[in-house]
């Protein structure tokens, strides 16, 4: 008995930093892919600040799009999101980052990376995930809407 418990626990630590090496790995990839992202939310994620009052785009700190379930978040990167006309504060619309992130590890690491940035913390996407969102969302031809989002948001 005492055997199986230290195989158990040798294979629990094993599979932590396995878990642990992906991490490591896709938030690199991920920091690299945000270099696109910096254009609108700025290297600290805060959003690029147009003076007086304004922004390009909102704060990803915090974000319950980003943080929340991951499907929405894709699909917010993949397609882009369409300008809401009575948020003056943001100026910018959010682009459809699908061609840009082509490849499904750098949408998982650059989901991840947000996702655990900006003092977030969240699930790590997976390359897996990522391939299965681009899927699920592959027939939406159009920037989506925060309604669509918040569907996306609920698990199914």
């Amino acid at each position: 008995m005492k055997y199986l418990a230290l195989s158990l626990l040798a294979a629990s630590a094993a599979a932590a930093s396995a878990d642990d090496a992906q991490k490591a790995k896709l938030m690199e990839v991920g920091k690299t892919a945000f270099a696109t992202c910096m254009a609108c939310h700025g290297p600290d994620g805060a959003g690029m600040a147009i003076p007086p009052d304004k922004k390009m785009a909102p704060s990803l700190a915090g974000s319950k799009i980003a943080t929340g379930e991951p499907a929405a978040f894709a699909l917010a990167v993949l397609k882009g999101i369409v300008k809401d006309p009575a948020n003056t504060q943001i100026l910018g619309i959010m682009a459809p980052l699908e061609a840009q992130l082509a490849d499904d590890e750098k949408l998982a690491g650059v989901m991840t990376y947000v996702r655990n940035s900006f003092g977030n913390t969240a699930s790590v996407v997976t390359p897996e995930d990522a391939k299965k969102f681009r899927e699920q969302f592959k027939d939406i031809k159009a920037q989506v809407t925060r309604a669509q989002l918040e569907e996306a948001g609920k698990k199914k």
